[in-house]
This record gives C-alpha cells, sequence and structure tokens, in this order.
C-alpha cells in the first residue's frame, strides 16, 4: 500500500474510530492502532500493540509497502461505510430497525421523574479497547471470588 493510500484511508475513517483500526501485514501479523503519531514518507509511525499480544503502548514503524490492509474492528452499519465516503442520507435496515425500536419504545413507555444519581468514579466505562478488555477480566475475576466466597464461606487462597 503506498503512502497516499494510507492518508486517504485514515481521512475517510473518523478519527474516533482510528484507536479501532488493525493493520494487517503482508505477512498476515496484525498491529492495532492506538494513536498515529506520523506519516513519513516510506514508512507510519503509531503506538499500538501486536494482535495477540497484550503489551501496549508499542511504537511500530511500518513501511507503507508492508501494510496489506486496514481492519476495523468494530460492527460498522453500511450508512456509517457510504458516510465515510461522502454518501449522506442512506438509511439501510439496521438503521430503520433501530429507529423503529427507538419510536415504539418512546411512545409506550409512560414518562416518569427520576433524580439522576452521579456514577461514581470506578463506574466510568473505559473507552479503548484493551482497558474494556482489561475491565471485563476484573469483573470476571470479582464474580468468581464472590461466588467462591458465597460457597465456601472463605476466599480461595485463604486459610482457616
Amino acid at each position: 500500500m503506498r503512502r497516499e493510500e494510507c492518508l486517504e484511508l485514515f481521512k475517510r475513517i473518523p478519527e474516533s474510530f482510528h484507536a479501532q483500526i488493525n493493520l494487517v501485514l503482508h505477512n498476515q501479523a496484525v498491529l492495532a492502532v492506538d494513536t498515529v503519531a506520523r506519516f513519513e514518507p516510506n514508512y507510519i509511525v503509531f503506538r499500538g500493540r501486536e494482535g495477540g499480544s497484550t503489551d501496549e503502548g508499542r511504537a511500530f514503524f511500518v513501511p507503507y509497502e508492508e501494510i496489506a490492509y486496514f481492519r476495523l474492528e468494530r460492527v460498522v452499519r453500511l450508512s456509517e461505510l457510504k458516510a465515510m465516503y461522502g454518501e449522506t442520507g442512506f438509511v439501510d435496515a439496521e438503521d430503520r430497525l433501530t429507529a423503529d425500536e427507538n419510536k415504539d419504545s418512546t411512545e409506550t413507555a409512560k414518562p416518569t421523574v427520576t433524580t439522576p444519581t452521579p456514577l461514581p468514579s470506578a463506574a466510568v466505562v473505559p473507552q479503548d479497547p484493551a482497558s474494556i478488555a482489561k475491565h471485563n477480566l476484573l469483573e470476571r475475576i470479582r464474580a468468581t471470588r464472590a461466588n467462591a466466597a458465597s460457597v465456601t464461606g472463605k476466599l480461595p487462597g485463604e486459610k482457616k
């Protein structure tokens, strides 16, 4: 892939999705992009991690000709893809279904008055994939420990 092609692709993909881009190389290695630092004449410089690895924040200097394709690691609606290429106003079946569900739920739902409670800072949901994975893993560990404590009356690894 040439430099111009990489730049064009990055311009088409909204910046909020850049942290969800994977670069697949010709040797089938996958590099997950966190932040692009520079587009040099012969290579791209970015911070990220290798696919299948938990080592975050690594620096990569990848020659453009080594890049086979970009992959966006999220579910993408057809209307989002068309919007990346300047086609607006397209509504696909998924958008219609979502709009119908939202309309039905707002029409049938009875308004209730509730006061919003602020979320504790620990309950803030992370946005980047690595933080989400870490959060999910910690939640599973906590659930397993709580389940083990309720069954045996003591925490795993705890001595009597």
